[in-house]
């Protein structure tokens, strides 16, 4: 019953599927190529390992996070711990892939997707706020153009000379 439900869970989760697959073959071309090297990938690119280590551990909990949530039936905390699984796996992966890479581009990489791809998750959220944003400004805009109005033309009524009677 489990194994059938957890299949259910990795089935509607497609990304997991893709870093299930894409981080263990990463490691093993990484294993092929430092086939006899003096240095291990953790002295020639440090920095690109540990965020690699660390964002596999996030994702890890994330993942089982999300799988908990879902059988919670809370899909508040499934679409956050989702949003985080989903992002951690991506650099997870996209850094053990700058590995490959020349050694310039690849601390600019990892770096570029650690900014951008929680923008490109929160792109809902995103243009909620500017909506709600520009609905606000613009009802700041049509009362301040409103009060002003008012004011102008009760201030000219007001001036008027008035005639004798």
């Amino acid at each position: 019953m489990l194994c059938r439900l957890t299949q259910g869970f990795i089935s509607s989760m497609p990304w997991h599927t893709i870093f299930a697959f894409l981080n263990p073959l990463l490691i093993g071309i990484l294993q092929v190529k430092c086939q006899g090297a003096t240095k291990s990938p953790f002295d020639t690119h440090q920095e690109v390992m540990w965020i690699f280590l660390l964002a596999t551990l996030v994702y890890c909990f994330a993942f089982a996070a999300n799988m908990k949530s879902r059988c919670n039936c809370s899909t508040v905390y499934s679409r956050i711990s989702g949003h985080f699984a989903l992002l951690s796996g991506s650099l997870s992966s996209v850094s053990l892939f700058s590995i490959f890479l020349p050694r310039f581009p690849n601390e600019k990489l990892v770096f570029f997707l650690l900014i951008i791809m929680p923008l490109i998750v929160a792109r809902k959220w995103i243009c909620r706020v500017c909506q709600k944003l520009c609905k606000s400004t613009l009802k700041a805009t049509h009362l301040l153009v409103h009060c002003i109005c008012r004011g102008f033309f009760r201030r000219n009524l007001m001036e008027q000379p008035q005639l004798p009677v």
